[in-house]
This record gives structure tokens, sequence and C-alpha cells, in this order.
């Protein structure tokens, strides 16, 4: 009973944090709106009316982030599995090739055996350099650069494509989040110790099984929080689809200022929406943590690396 009063404690002061905080962000941006133009006259009316159109860019933020997060998602396991594959040496499988013969093996047997190895091997090992490959070059260039390339190859390509823009920068931001959720998953799946993926296929359990019983579910809840930082990070890193035209909400609200010479109440009104998604979605992350962490597990989640 004393733990169960201990836990609904600490349940309710995550809570108050969390509340703390989106009241600090609040409070904050009144603050600076109040010290630099409240003396000058801050259009809220203008904000109170434009409302429904950041909204809506809002939304479409919201759209091309999660897009392009889940498919980026499914990229990032088979990346991250890829590129933790071990290949055996050629001479390790010539010389088991040896020990076969030395059994009641006939040569046809064992040579047949030892092609198999050799070609899985090397196929698993081209697989991993190209994972490898695929990693490095999206963590090597900027994100800029990614959109704006996957752009002109779609509009020299493609002139014609209906919604070229949007589907340019879904693919971009897809294959830059794959190689960034791809290191996830791979440092994930390492933080499971061999010995218990050793112990699963002693009793008896295939590869898959021994991945789906024992190394994902550990894993799993190993990368939840950076998994989570990562949307976060793309959500921000969407804002550069005003580039190549797309109306998100920065590119919305850069069209605005332009339109209304209303710059201030503009990027006040971008700067707070962003803020007050990412706090409470940070506060999340954290609840998570705690919640799905293992004790002597693994080390402490990290978001992902600057990209810009």
């Amino acid at each position: 009973m004393a733990k169960s009063l201990e836990e609904q404690g600490r349940s309710r002061a995550r809570i108050f944090d969390t509340l703390a905080g989106i009241a600090l962000t609040v409070g904050a941006i009144v603050f600076v709106v109040d010290l630099f133009i409240g003396r000058t006259g801050f259009d809220f009316g203008y904000v109170g009316a434009e409302v429904p159109g950041f909204l809506a860019a809002t939304q479409l933020t919201f759209y091309v982030t999660t897009l392009a997060y889940f498919g980026g998602m499914g990229i990032g396991f088979v990346v991250g599995w890829a590129r933790t594959a071990r290949t055996v040496p050629v001479g390790k499988i010539l010389r088991d090739r040896t020990a076969l013969l030395s059994e009641d093996t006939s040569r046809w047997e064992a040579g047949l055996e030892t092609g198999r190895l050799v070609l899985w091997s090397g196929l698993k090992y081209y697989i991993r350099r190209i994972a490898d490959g695929y990693v490095e070059i999206m963590r090597g260039t900027p994100v800029f650069v990614q959109i704006v390339f996957a752009w002109s190859v779609l509009l020299v390509n493609y002139p014609r494509l209906d919604r070229m823009e949007l589907i340019a920068g879904i693919v971009a931001l897809t294959a830059n989040t794959g190689a960034y959720q791809g290191e996830i998953f791979r440092a994930g799946l390492q933080t499971v110790h061999s010995g218990q993926v050793e112990a699963a296929r002693a009793i008896g359990l295939s590869r898959w099984g021994a991945m789906r019983h024992v190394v994902l579910p550990q894993a799993l809840r190993l990368i939840i929080p950076p998994l989570t930082n990562e949307y976060i990070g793309l959500l921000k890193v969407s804002s550069l689809l005003v580039v190549i035209g797309i109306q998100e909400l920065t590119g919305y609200g850069r069209s605005e200022a332009f339109r209304s010479f209303k710059v201030f109440e503009v990027f006040a009104m971008v700067t707070g929406i962003y803020l007050l998604i990412t706090v409470p979605l940070s506060k999340v992350i954290q609840l998570i943590e705690m919640r799905y962490r293992i004790p002597g597990l693994g080390i402490q989640a990290t978001g992902p690396e600057s990209r810009v």
C-alpha cells in the first residue's frame, strides 16, 4: 500500500511538472511579446483571424512528418537489422568443409553445403555494405540538400507529376529519417547480449524466432525514447520543406509575413505552435522512458544527431 501511494505521488508530480512546463512556455512567450512590442501594439485581432490558416498548416506539417516517420521506421528496421548481421570468413567456411569431409558426408554434399554457406555469407556482406553506405550518405549530407535533390530528380524526370513538391518532400524526409532510425534500431538490437540469442537457438528457436521472442521485446523497450525523439526532430526538420514551396507551418508563416507585413505576429504564432507541440511531447518521452526502462540493460537513450 505504501508503495502504491508513493507511485501515485510520483505520478501526480510528473503531471504537475508537465503542466508547469506548458505554463512556463506560454508565460515566456507572453513575456517576450510584452517586452518587445507590447507597448507598440500587438495585433491580436490579426492573430485571432489567422488561427484557422495556421492550424491547417500545422495539420499539413503533422501529415508530412507522420507519413515520413512511419515509412522511415520500416526502412530503419531493415537497415538496423542488416547492419547487425554477422558474416563468416571464407577461411572458416573452408575449414568447416574439411571437418564435414572427415565425417560420413560425401564430397558432393560437403561441396554443396560449402557453396551455400559462401553464397549466404557473401550476400549478407554486400547487404550490410549497402546499408552502411546508405546510412553514411544520409548522415553525411544536409537535409536541405536532400530535399532539393529529391525535388530536382522529380522535376527533371516527371515534370507533369501532380503535387510534385509534396511527394519530393515526403520522399526526402523518409529517406533521411530511415537512416537515423536505422542507427537507433542497430543500437537497440546490439544492446541485447549475443548469449541470449545463442541460448534461444540452443533450445530450438529459429533465427526469426529468437529475434521475435528474445531480441525484439527487449530492444523495443530500449529504443522507444530515441524513436520518439526522432519524431520531434523530424517535425522540426520539416520546416525546411519551405525551400521547395510546401505550405507547411513555416512555409505558411513565411507567406503570411510577406503578404500582411505582420512579421512578429506571424512568427510569434509559428514559434508558439512549435513549442506547444514539442514541449509536451518531450515530457511524454520522459514518462515512456521511465515506464519501460529495463534496470541494468542498455544505456541512457539519447536524441538523434543534429542533421541541418
